[in-house]
């Protein structure tokens, strides 16, 4: 099987190389396939998890043949504003690496921590690149079918929820299940084809979010809103089977986020209403960070498992339970165990990276790697803490300008970066307080190509309004134009 599975995997590398503006879409085959070849496979050996890697490595290869660049510094010949912290930040990666290697005195470790910084950046470049020279057609391209296949993708965790016992269903590794302390019931985690509940979950609540993207580009009426609610109802409805009510916080956050945006950007709501709004948004965001905390995790089998799916949806709706004490126990409570731990400068990169323990590490983290605050304290130590906050706050300054710009000239491109916007700001939510799923190297690839996305869009704009400049021009011409003797 592990030989049919590579020889299957040199298909999509060729034909990224080839054909490389269709790499997302290659990437996106591979990565929901690479999972049930991996659980097919005697030992189910880890390696499986690169594939999607090593395809999009065939992308950029394809780009570089033609002569694309993929240097991330050549988004900063636009964006200059970033280049200082972007350096900073790139030396403080070299140093941790290094710190890494010789405290663990692991490669692999150090590889696979440099690996999730890295790729980011590359990928962030390819996308940029990818759009610039297609268009804006490649970024719709890739939403419509990313929602299709996990729409059918995720119908398999229904199926494992209703028995199907299929050797492609189900978690790799242990079973986990889920004791829900509000309602004292032990729950199942469903992941279907996907080797993990929790990648399961996060799929599904980027699929209804991007689903809403699509429904809304065009406006908002009533019976889109209608469309989007069966939309999102069946693909979190599926989610909530993976036992991880987190997304249902997440999607929240996405809808509040794309609403007052929408309030504000496009129906131009007075300073003190966005003021208002943007408050309560931010009031918001911490409370709702508070909650998603997930429930004890156990392997215990000593009790009856519970299968009816009133039960995951009561589990769910118990995250909306008020507990502020989370908030510090995930967000700040892991950056002070990290510098307990190992002191100003960290762990270096890997130490709490998922996935570390396949190659003798991970034990490092020890919990102060759950939220994200704590993970980036532990491998970049307070510095990179910094540094990450001083360049995030950049980027976000940076988009809003976009996404201001981008609803003058064009509703449906404001809609669009509004929307990818606003699923940054629900994943940001997320990986604060549990950094489980952000250590897939799809969803690191997903989310900077959504960066990407975001920063051509002043260029698709600027096309955008030489097109029509263009197409007055020719309109009115014959209008001037001198008659012929």
């Amino acid at each position: 099987m592990l030989e049919l599975a590579i020889s299957l995997l040199t298909l999509p590398v060729f034909l990224a190389i080839a054909e490389w503006r269709f790499g997302l879409l290659l990437c996106l085959v591979t990565a929901i396939v690479q999972d049930p070849l991996r659980k097919l496979t005697p030992g189910q050996p880890v390696f499986y998890v690169a594939f999607v890697a090593v395809v999009f490595a065939g992308m950029c290869l394809g780009a570089l043949v033609r002569g694309v660049s993929l240097n991330p510094n050549i988004i900063f010949k636009r964006y200059r504003h970033l280049a200082t912290p972007f350096s900073m930040f790139f030396l403080l990666i070299i140093v941790q690496a290094f710190n890494s290697y010789l405290r663990f005195g692991n490669p692999m470790i150090t590889l696979l921590g440099l690996l999730t910084y890295v790729l980011p950046l590359i990928s962030i470049a390819c996308s940029y690149q990818l759009v610039f020279r297609q268009g804006g057609l490649r970024i719709y391209q890739f939403i419509k079918w990313y929602v299709v296949c996990m729409a059918l993708a995720l119908t398999s965790v229904y199926l494992e929820y209703s028995g199907y016992h299929w050797q492609v269903l189900g978690t790799v590794g242990p079973r986990l299940v889920i004791f829900d302390t509000v309602s004292n019931q032990i729950l199942q985690a469903y992941a279907g084809v996907f080797r993990a509940p929790e990648i399961a979950a996060w799929h599904a609540m980027t699929a209804a979010s991007f689903a809403l993207l699509l429904i809304f580009s065009r406006g908002i009426s009533f019976t889109r809103i209608l469309t989007a609610m069966a939309v999102a109802t069946f693909l979190i409805g599926l989610g909530l089977l993976t036992g991880r009510r987190k997304i249902v916080i997440e999607f929240a956050v996405f809808i509040s986020a794309y609403f007052i945006l929408w309030i504000i950007l496009e129906r131009h709501a007075s300073n003190l209403v966005g003021i208002a709004v943007t408050g309560a948004a931010v009031i918001g965001y911490f409370w709702l960070a508070a909650e998603l905390r997930e429930d004890t995790v156990t392997t215990r089998y000593d009790r009856e498992l519970l299968t009816s799916y009133s039960r995951y949806v009561a589990h769910s709706e118990a995250v909306f339970h008020a507990v502020p004490s989370r908030f510090v126990e995930l967000g700040i409570a892991p950056v002070t165990w990290a510098y307990d731990g190992f002191g100003l400068f960290g762990a270096g990169l890997g130490a709490g990276t998922q996935g570390a323990q396949h190659f003798g590490g991970g034990g490092a983290k020890a919990g102060a790697a759950e939220g994200g605050l704590g993970k980036i304290t532990l491998e970049l130590g307070v510095p990179g803490l910094f540094v990450m906050g001083w360049l995030a706050i950049l980027v976000l300054r940076y988009l809003w300008k976009i996404m201001r710009i981008a609803s003058q000239h064009s509703r449906r491109m404001g809609r669009l970066c509004s929307a990818l916007f606003s699923f940054l700001v629900a994943n940001i939510a997320g990986f604060s307080v549990a950094t489980q799923a952000y250590g897939d190297l799809f969803i690191l690839l997903i989310l900077s190509w959504v960066v990407g996305f975001l920063f051509t869009v002043p260029m698709l704009l600027e096309r955008e309004v030489r097109a029509r400049q263009v197409a007055t021009v020719e309109r009115i011409s014959p209008v001037f134009r001198p008659r012929s003797a």
